[in-house]
C-alpha cells in the first residue's frame, strides 16, 4: 500500500516528466496522459483521454506494426525495433522511441500499460542524412570509370566500386568485404587474368611476389600491367596514415596501344635503316662484282673479235651470260627481300601442320632426289600471315635439304610446341651444320659461308628472308649452337598477334 507522501512524489514526477507518458487500459484506450504528452500531441485533455491508442500513430501500418511487436514480445529496449512514426493533432509527424511497462494485478492479469515516448526525430533525421550521404558516395564511386578500393591494415577489403569488380575479372563475382588483396590476386591469376603471369608460366610466383610487395610497400609510383583481353591498366597503391591501402586501377589501353604503335614504327624505321645499309653494302659488292665481270668479258670479246679469235669469243660469251644471270638472281633476291614488310596488316589463325604439308609438296621432287627422310611432329596453331609463314618454312626446310652431309642419308625433323603465350617451331637436320661463330652472321643479307656455288648454290639471302618474316610477326629466330649433329633453327612466335591500333 502506498502512502500519501509516495502518491505526491509519483504525481510530481508524472506531471513534470519531460517526455510524454500515456497510460492505456487493457482495451488499448487512453486513460491518462501527462502534460508533456498533451503538449506533444497538441490535444486538450477532453479530446485525448478516452480515445483509442490508434489516435497517436501516423497510419494503420505503423499501428499494426506496434500491435505485432507487442504480441511477439519484441524487446522494446532496442531502438530500431521500437521506434514508430506518430502523428500530432495538426497532422505533423515525428519519430518516437516507445518504452512500455505493464501494470499486473495479483493474479498476473495486465490492468494497464504505461508508455513513455521519446522524440528521436533529430536522431532519425541524422541517421537518414548519413544514409543519404553514404548512398550518394556509393553512387559517385560506382559512376567512376576507374577501379577504386580500400583495404584495411590486415589487407582485407573494406570499400570498392563497380569498376573495381569488373577490373578484377574472374575474381569479380567473389569480391566481398573481408576478402584479402592476396586472395583476389590469386583467384585472378589462377584464371589467366594476367597474361604475364599465366598459371603454366614458371615466372608467375616472382610476378605475384612483386605485385604483393608493391601493395604492401608502395613506392608511390604508378605501374602499368597487361590484363586479359589485351587491356592495359595503370595500378596505383597508396598507404594512408592509419595503415589502410587505397588502390586505383585506371584503364590506359588506348594510350598503351598508341605507345606500342609508336615503338613498332620506331623499330620498323630502324629495320629499314639497317636494310638500307645492307643494300648499300650489297650494291657496292654483290652487284658490282657481276658488273665488273660483264664489263671485263665484253672487252675481251671485243678484243678477240678484232683479233679474229672466234674460239675464245664463245668462251667469253658464256662467262658473260653467267655473270648476267648471277646479277639477275641478286636483283631478284633483293626485290624479294624488300617486298616483305616488317608489320603485318592482315593476319589470321594459321595451322602449322598445313604449312609444313604444303612445303613438303612444293619441295617434293627436290626431297626425293636427295632421298630425304622427314620426321614431322604435330604442330600448334599460330596467328600470322599464312603466305609469309609458308615461305619461312620453305626456306628452313629447303636449307636443311640443300646443306645435307655427303656421307649420310639426310634426315629433316620439324617439331613445335606451345609455351605460354608463344609457339616454338624447330627445324633441324643431320647435315653439314654451321660453325657457332657464324650464328649471327648467317642471318645477314647475302652472307654465304660456302662460296662454291657449284656445290651449294644460292644468293645467301634465304636466312635473311626468314629472319625478316619472323620479325614481322614479333618473333625471333636463332641457331641452336648447342646442337652438333647438324643444324637446328628455333623460331619463336607469339601465339596471338597483339593489336597496336
Amino acid at each position: 500500500m502506498t502512502t500519501f507522501g509516495e502518491e505526491l512524489v509519483f504525481k510530481a514526477l508524472y506531471e513534470t516528466f519531460p517526455d510524454p507518458v500515456i497510460i492505456l487500459d487493457a482495451g488499448r484506450v487512453i486513460r491518462s496522459a501527462n502534460p508533456a504528452a498533451l503538449a506533444k500531441f497538441g490535444y486538450p485533455v477532453d479530446a485525448f483521454i478516452g480515445q483509442p491508442a490508434r489516435l497517436i500513430y501516423a497510419d494503420d501500418q505503423e499501428y499494426a506494426r506496434r500491435l505485432h511487436n507487442r504480441a511477439a514480445g519484441v524487446d522494446e529496449r532496442i531502438a530500431r525495433t521500437s521506434t514508430y512514426s506518430y502523428i500530432r493533432r495538426d497532422g505533423s509527424t515525428f519519430s518516437g522511441h516507445l518504452r512500455t511497462t505493464p501494470l499486473i494485478d495479483a493474479d498476473g492479469k495486465e490492468l494497464a500499460l504505461i508508455g513513455i515516448i521519446r522524440d528521436v526525430s533529430d536522431l532519425a533525421r541524422a541517421v537518414q542524412e548519413k544514409q543519404q550521404a553514404s548512398d550518394m558516395l556509393d553512387a559517385a564511386l560506382d559512376a567512376m570509370p576507374e577501379g577504386f578500393a580500400i583495404f584495411d591494415a590486415q589487407e582485407r577489403l573494406l570499400v570498392y566500386n563497380r569498376a573495381y569488380v569488373t577490373i578484377c575479372g574472374p575474381a569479380g563475382p567473389l569480391i566481398r568485404p573481408g576478402i584479402t588483396a592476396e586472395e583476389i590476386l590469386q583467384i585472378a591469376q589462377e584464371n589467366s587474368h594476367y597474361p604475364d603471369a599465366l598459371p603454366d608460366s614458371p615466372d608467375w610466383p616472382a610476378w605475384m611476389a612483386h605485385r604483393m610487395q608493391d601493395f604492401r610497400q608502395p613506392d608511390n609510383r604508378a605501374k602499368i600491367y597487361r590484363y586479359a583481353d589485351d587491356r592495359w591498366l595503370r595500378v596505383e597503391n597508396i598507404k594512408t596514415k592509419d595503415g589502410n591501402t587505397v588502390v586505383l586501377r585506371v584503364d590506359v589501353t588506348e594510350l598503351k596501344r598508341a605507345e606500342l604503335a609508336l615503338e613498332r614504327q620506331r623499330q620498323e624505321l630502324q629495320h629499314k635503316n639497317e636494310a638500307l645499309d645492307q643494300f648499300t653494302a650489297t650494291v657496292s659488292h654483290d652487284l658490282k662484282a657481276p658488273l665488273r665481270h660483264i664489263s671485263m668479258f665484253s672487252e675481251m670479246i671485243e678484243d678477240e673479235l678484232a683479233a679474229g679469235n672466234q674460239e675464245e669469243v664463245a668462251a667469253s660469251a658464256r662467262h658473260l651470260r653467267e655473270s648476267a644471270r648471277r646479277m639477275t638472281r641478286v636483283i631478284d633476291s633483293l626485290l624479294d627481300y624488300a617486298q616483305i614488310a616488317y608489320q603485318i596488316t592482315a593476319w589470321s589463325e594459321v595451322d602449322l601442320d598445313d604449312i609444313v604439308a604444303d612445303t613438303l609438296g612444293v619441295l617434293g621432287s627436290h626431297a626425293r632426289e636427295a632421298d630425304v627422310t622427314f620426321e614431322i611432329a604435330p604442330l600448334p596453331k599460330v596467328h600470322g600471315d599464312p603466305e609469309l609463314l609458308r615461305r619461312l618454312v620453305q626456306n628452313l626446310v629447303g636449307n636443311a635439304i640443300k646443306y645435307r652431309h655427303p656421307h649420310r642419308r639426310p634426315i629433316v625433323r620439324v617439331s613445335g610446341r606451345a609455351a605460354g603465350q608463344h609457339v616454338e617451331l624447330v627445324v633441324e637436320d643431320n647435315g653439314i651444320g654451321i660453325d657457332p661463330r657464324f650464328a649471327l652472321r648467317i642471318f645477314e643479307v647475302f652472307q654465304r659461308l660456302h662460296q662454291d656455288e657449284s656445290i651449294y648454290g644460292g644468293t645467301g639471302i634465304g636466312l635473311a628472308l626468314a629472319k625478316r618474316i619472323v620479325e614481322s610477326h614479333n618473333g625471333s629466330i636463332r641457331l641452336d649452337t648447342g646442337f652438333t649433329e647438324g643444324a637446328r633453327f628455333v623460331v619463336t612466335l607469339p601465339k596471338r598477334m597483339r593489336k597496336t591500333r
